[in-house]
């Protein structure tokens, strides 16, 4: 297998999440660049390391080796987003608008409280179900239909797009 050495070296984040003891670092891919490059690079950049030893777990979901810490990205459209920590697990998703009939979506995969036709709303929901699945695990159908209302580690904000989008993280802290 050939990997590619990209460095992109801009390793400003967009956002520091800090929580008692720990951080998490979110990293927003700049315009024009490759989102299937750039969050390996990114990384491998963030861990002074010439490529990123990125294993996946049996769902496929990556890991990088014991102590070198957690990183998820997510991409959609022209956006991709990386969150890094040293000591959580982590989760993300990035979900940018499109026309979708929400209403019957939501009755299909969301718990029934979230039932709902607005797009701000099914994506607030879907982002955050998505990066609590991503950070923590267990059945994606189980976790769509879940109310997660409560998980006091799981974030929307805004990412630096112009685009209507909604980003989750979703953090555990070690035990």
């Amino acid at each position: 297998m050939e990997f590619l050495e990209i460095s992109y070296m801009n390793l400003e984040p967009y956002l520091t999440i800090k929580i008692p003891d720990h951080s998490v670092s979110v990293y927003a891919m700049p315009q024009g660049k490759n989102a299937q490059y750039w969050a390996r690079a990114t990384l491998a950049d963030l861990l002074n390391l010439p490529i990123a030893p990125i294993e996946t777990d049996s769902l496929g979901k990556p890991k990088l080796p014991k102590n070198l810490g957690f990183a998820n990205w997510s991409n959609s459209g022209t956006g991709c987003v990386l969150a890094y920590s040293k000591t959580c697990e982590v989760g993300i998703d990035l979900e940018f608008y499109r026309n979708r009939n929400f209403s019957a979506l939501s009755k299909r995969f969301f718990a029934l409280n979230e039932h709902t036709s607005k797009a701000e709303d099914f994506y607030r929901f879907w982002t955050c179900k998505e990066a609590f699945y991503k950070c923590c695990g267990g059945d994606f159908f189980t976790v769509l239909k879940t109310d997660l209302s409560e998980f006091h580690y799981l974030r929307n904000f805004q990412a630096p797009y112009r685009e209507n989008h909604e980003l989750a993280l979703c953090v555990v802290e070690p035990q």
